[in-house]
């Protein structure tokens, strides 16, 4: 099978910058005759066809922010990203900025991304699920791409995210006030915000002088049927928590049906918290008690520091924003 060319490539084979062979494709006036004819000659050799999409991006008067998603195969779409997202389209609007959103499951994916094939047309990059030794970030580094992360990580320098520690701390408190000490923590994959999610709810216990042994901690709870199979055990064992944290309140479904299924009632056998708030949260029966995030104020601070990095007039920082805690009726 023939090889598909990237702009890259063109730029790589002819010796010219990425800047100059796009102009030479979108046949811009402001290039020596000479190098036009050396970047066509490598062009059709390679018999290179353009990428549209990257040729569209091109003729925008906007700046282009892209954000990347890393998914895993079979993981529920959350709420809490939709949400984010519609107030993240009001920001960029307000700010001329184009949004483009991208999904790549694994690393094949990223081969063909806009992020591998169009970087050069896009202005500042926001990362979301980084995986240890993610490629996304070397790619955006190798291009000079200014980015960012949604939630903290360490492999990166700026970033958005929750205040998760206060979150946890304020959630747990909150619990152990009511005599809830045996909690069930429901976490997704072993990414850097759920470990730093863990550690604090496990300061908490330390903290308070109550046994670790009360807490436990599942990984991997992305999936309804799976956290569904894993409630359906733990209550058919008998080994029933006082509570079930779910980080996700779209999660707490697979919860709820579990409880029910087994004739228990919420709160009065299992309470159940959550995180997040999404709009679905006060009509859970009985309505979810859960630590809102602050999706308005992530968004707009999100965008106050991609306006900064583009600027590079001003140091930028790391913004943490504090969640509340949202008491209804899931808890006893």
């Amino acid at each position: 099978m023939d090889k598909k060319y990237t702009i890259r490539d063109i730029a790589d084979l002819s010796g010219f910058s990425f800047k100059t062979v796009s102009r030479v494709i979108n046949n811009e006036p402001n290039v020596k005759p000479d190098t036009r004819d050396k970047i066509l000659k490598v062009i059709a050799e390679t018999n290179f066809k353009p990428n549209v999409f990257a040729k569209n991006l091109s003729t925008k008067t906007m700046k282009n922010i892209l954000v990347s998603i890393r998914k895993t195969y079979g993981q529920n779409t959350t709420q809490w990203f939709d949400i984010l997202m519609s107030y993240m389209n009001q920001a960029a609007r307000s700010r001329r900025y184009s949004l483009i959103q991208e999904i790549i499951y694994d690393d094949v994916d990223l081969g063909h991304s806009i992020l591998e094939q169009s970087s050069g047309y896009i202005d500042a990059v926001v990362l979301f699920y980084l995986q240890e030794q993610d490629k996304r970030i070397d790619l955006v580094r190798s291009n000079r791409i200014p980015f960012l992360s949604f939630e903290r990580n360490k492999q990166v320098p700026v970033s958005i995210s929750n205040n998760n520690k206060k979150g946890i701390l304020e959630a747990t408190q909150y619990l152990f006030g009511r005599g809830l000490t045996r909690i069930c923590l429901l976490l997704g994959a072993r990414i850097e915000v759920n470990l730093e999610r863990e550690a604090a709810i496990k300061d908490v216990y330390l903290k308070n002088g109550v046994p670790l042994e009360q807490l436990e901690i599942v990984y991997d709870m992305n999936n309804l049927e799976r956290i569904k199979r894993f409630v359906d055990g733990k209550l058919a064992s008998g080994d029933i928590p006082q509570v079930f944290f779910v980080s996700g309140d779209e999660k707490a479904i697979a919860v709820y049906h579990s409880i029910y299924a087994h004739g228990l009632s919420i709160p009065g056998d299992v309470s159940i918290m959550g995180f997040d708030n999404i709009p679905l949260s006060p009509y859970y029966y009985p309505a979810l008690t859960t630590m809102a995030q602050d999706f308005e104020r992530l968004a707009n601070e999100m965008f106050s520091v991609i306006d900064r990095l583009l600027d590079q007039t001003e140091p930028v920082h790391s913004i943490e924003v504090d969640p509340q805690l949202v008491v209804r009726e899931s808890v006893k």
